[in-house]
């Protein structure tokens, strides 16, 4: 094949793969905690940290306005230090996840979880090992809407987007 060829066929190829890779994006199976169902909307939701790390697993999740959502979270983090929760805000504004996520280090009998307005529904703490479950109510107008954990410290790194859609 000469080069001529070669570059020709190389666009092609990559859209081709391009193509092929958003085709199977959605066949990975029905875990609706993942990053790939994100769009899809969902009453269910599952959150893991990334192993000892202060990240979350699942940076992003889709539900339906108005609707009621499960929200689990299971600590499969194995380090003593790595208690975590998930607190839903009323927002995804910095300032308001900075305020909340600062005064829960000083919220420490109340699980981390601070009295401010902007906190829609949170989990309990959580040591490695533990699952954790919240019930509630996703808003009814439709937006992004920031998720972080309260234990002190881990709000800068351990936050993830809930997306709410019209139903």
């Amino acid at each position: 094949m000469n080069q001529a060829t070669s570059s020709c066929m190389r666009p092609l190829s990559l859209s081709v793969l391009l193509a092929a890779l958003i085709a199977t994006a959605g066949c990975g199976g029905s875990s609706s905690s993942s990053s790939e169902a994100a769009s899809e909307a969902v009453t269910e939701v599952t959150i893991t940290p990334v192993g000892n790390q202060m990240q979350f697993e699942q940076t992003e999740f889709t539900v339906p306005a108005g609707e009621e959502i499960t929200l689990t979270f299971e600590n499969t983090a194995t380090s003593a230090a790595m208690k975590h929760n998930v607190v839903l805000l009323t927002t995804d504004e910095g300032s308001i996840v900075t305020r909340v996520g600062q005064a829960g280090t000083r919220a420490a009998d109340n699980e981390y979880v601070p009295e401010d307005d902007a906190v829609l529904a949170a989990t309990g703490l959580a040591d490695p090992g533990e699952t954790v479950t919240v019930t509630f109510t996703a808003p009814s107008e439709p937006g992004s809407y920031r998720y972080i954990c309260t234990f002190p410290g881990h709000y800068v790194t351990m936050q993830g987007t809930m997306t709410v859609v019209s139903s």
